[in-house]
C-alpha cells in the first residue's frame, strides 16, 4: 500500500470543497465547505504520517522534510501561521480565536488546516501532481458554475404565488413547478432575471466568485501554455473554451475589486514579459496601453445606456465615491483605532467584532442605506491581519510576498540574458506566476478571505515554492 499516493488523493479532493452546499445548515454556503475541507485534510495528514511510520523505511521523505523547512517561502508561511495562532492565544477571546463560530468557521484551527494543506502539497507534489491538481481545481470551478446556473434555471418554470408577509405583498415559490424547478429545486441562488443580478455559484457570495476565478484562470492559462508547447491541440481548444466560460462568469459576478486586480495582474504580466524579452517590449507596451485605454473608456462611460445594458456592468462602476467604498472607509478607521490599542499581537483572530463595538462610528449606519460593511471583518486583508494579529501579524503576511517577489525578481535578473533564448512558453508561465499575487493583493484592499480563496492562496504558495526550489532558468 502506497500511503503517500493515498495522501495525495485526499489532497486532490480539497478543491471540491467549493462545490459543497449544506442546505440543511443555517449557513449553507459555509458550514459544509469547512467540514469537508477539514475532513479531507485530516485524512491526508493521517495517511501521510502512516506512510512515514510504515512505508518510509529509508527515511527518504523524512530527509526531504528537513530540507523543505529551509526554503525561504516555507519559512515565511510558517512564520505567518505561527504569529497568527500565537496572537489568538493572547487576544481578547482565545477560545473563540481558535475555534471561531458556526457562521464563519475561520480562526486559528482553519489556518492550521490550511498550513497542513500547504505543507503536504510542498512535500508530496511534483510536476505531474501539480497538473492533476490544476485540472481538479478547474473541474471543481466548473461544478461551482453549474450549481449557480442550476439555481437560476429553477425559477424559469417555478410556480409562484403572491402572499402577505409582514404586511407586505411578496411573490414566493409554491414548491411546485416544471422540469427545471423539480431538477434544481434544492439549489440555492438568485433568479437570473432579478434586477442587478450577480452570479454567486456554489460559493454563495458573488464578491468571492470573481476572486476565486482569478486563481482558476491562472490554472487554465498555465496548462494551456503547456498544451500549446506540446502541440496538444484538442486539449488546448478545451482549455481555451474554459477560459472564455470562466471569464464570462467572472464578469457576471460583477466584483469591482477583483476586476481592478485582474487588470493590474495583466499589466504586471506584460511588464514581466517586456523586461524578460527585449523584442517583446514594444508589443507589451502597445497591449498594455490598449488595456488601459479600454478599461479607462468603459469606466468613464459607465453611466451610458450601452454600458448599463451589459450584464455585470456594475464591474465598471469604479469610483472612490461609490457607496460600498465609503462604507469601507468607515470600518477601516475602526480597524486602525483598534490597532492603536493592541499594536503588537492585536485582538486575536475572529475578534474584530470587539474592536467594532469599542470604536463604533455612527457613520456606519445611515437612514437611507442602512448598515454598511459587515461588522466582523475590516474588509481589507491588510487591516484584518493588523487588527487580528497586530503589527507582527501584518509584517509576517507582507513577508510572504516580500519573499515571493524577492525570489521571482532574483531569478528574473540573474537569468535575464538566458531569457532572451528561453522558450516563449516558459516565459509566459513565469509571467503568469509573477502576476497572480498582484490580482489577489489588490482585490484584498476591499475584501477579506474566505475558505475558497484561502485554499487557492495556499495552493498557489505551495506551487510557487515548487517552482522556486531550483535556482535555474526552469523556474
Amino acid at each position: 500500500m502506497d500511503y503517500f499516493k493515498i495522501s495525495k488523493f485526499f489532497l486532490y479532493l480539497v478543491p471540491f470543497a467549493v462545490v459543497v452546499v449544506s442546505v440543511s445548515t443555517l449557513f449553507p454556503f459555509i458550514v459544509g465547505k469547512y467540514a469537508f475541507f477539514r475532513t479531507t485534510i485530516g485524512l491526508a495528514l493521517i495517511v501521510y504520517l502512516l506512510g512515514l511510520l510504515l512505508q518510509d523505511k529509508s527515511s527518504v521523505v523524512s530527509r526531504q522534510s528537513s530540507v523543505v523547512f529551509k526554503r525561504p517561502l516555507v519559512i515565511a508561511v510558517s512564520l505567518f501561521v505561527f504569529i497568527f495562532v500565537l496572537a489568538g492565544f493572547f487576544g481578547v477571546d482565545p477560545a473563540f480565536s481558535f475555534w471561531s463560530n458556526f457562521e464563519r468557521g475561520e480562526g486559528s484551527l482553519q489556518i492550521i488546516c490550511l498550513y497542513v494543506f500547504f505543507l503536504l502539497s510542498v512535500l508530496l507534489f511534483e510536476k505531474k501532481d501539480w497538473r492533476i491538481m490544476f485540472w481538479v481545481s478547474i473541474i471543481a470551478a466548473g461544478l461551482m458554475i453549474f450549481y449557480g446556473v442550476g439555481a437560476g434555471l429553477k425559477y424559469l418554470d417555478a410556480e409562484t404565488a403572491v402572499r402577505n408577509i409582514g404586511g407586505v405583498s411578496q411573490e414566493v415559490l409554491t414548491g411546485e413547478g416544471g422540469f427545471l424547478y423539480q431538477t434544481f429545486k434544492s439549489f440555492i441562488g438568485p433568479d437570473f432575471r432579478e434586477s442587478g443580478f450577480r452570479f454567486a455559484g456554489s460559493i454563495g457570495n458573488p464578491a468571492y466568485v470573481a476572486t476565486y476565478l482569478v486563481f482558476i484562470l491562472f490554472y487554465v492559462f498555465y496548462l494551456l501554455v503547456d498544451c500549446i508547447k506540446e502541440e496538444k491541440k484538442k486539449l488546448a481548444i478545451i482549455l481555451g473554451s474554459l477560459a472564455v466560460v470562466f471569464a464570462i462568469f467572472f464578469f457576471l459576478a460583477a466584483t469591482r475589486g477583483a476586476f481592478v486586480g485582474l487588470i493590474a495582474a495583466i499589466l504586471t504580466a506584460l511588464a514581466y514579459l517586456g523586461f524578460s524579452l527585449k523584442r517583446f517590449r514594444k508589443f507589451a507596451l502597445i497591449i498594455g496601453f490598449l488595456v488601459i485605454l479600454f478599461v479607462g473608456s468603459v469606466i468613464l462611460l459607465r453611466d451610458s445606456r450601452f454600458i448599463q445594458n451589459i450584464p455585470g456592468s456594475r464591474i465598471f462602476d469604479i469610483s472612490f465615491k461609490a457607496e460600498n467604498f465609503q462604507n469601507r472607509t468607515v470600518i477601516w478607521k475602526i480597524a486602525v483605532d483598534g490597532f492603536k490599542e493592541r499594536p503588537i499581537l492585536g485582538w486575536g483572530a475572529e475578534n474584530f467584532s470587539y474592536t467594532f463595538d469599542e470604536y463604533y462610528n455612527p457613520k456606519h449606519y445611515s437612514v437611507k442605506e442602512g448598515f454598511g460593511a459587515w461588522y466582523d471583518r475590516a474588509h481589507n486583508i491588510f487591516l484584518d491581519y493588523l487588527t487580528q494579529a497586530g503589527i507582527l501579524g501584518l509584517l509576517s503576511f507582507i513577508g510572504i510576498w516580500a519573499v515571493f517577489y524577492w525570489r521571482s525578481l532574483k531569478l528574473l535578473v540573474s537569468n535575464n540574458e538566458k531569457n532572451q533564448l528561453s522558450g516563449r512558453s516558459l516565459l509566459i508561465q513565469r509571467a503568469l506566476i509573477f502576476a497572480v499575487p498582484t490580482a489577489y493583493l489588490i482585490q484584498g484592499l476591499v475584501l477579506f478571505d474566505i475558505l475558497p480563496t484561502y485554499i487557492n492562496l495556499f495552493l498557489f504558495l505551495a506551487f510557487a515554492n515548487y517552482k522556486f526550489k531550483t535556482q535555474n532558468s526552469k523556474f
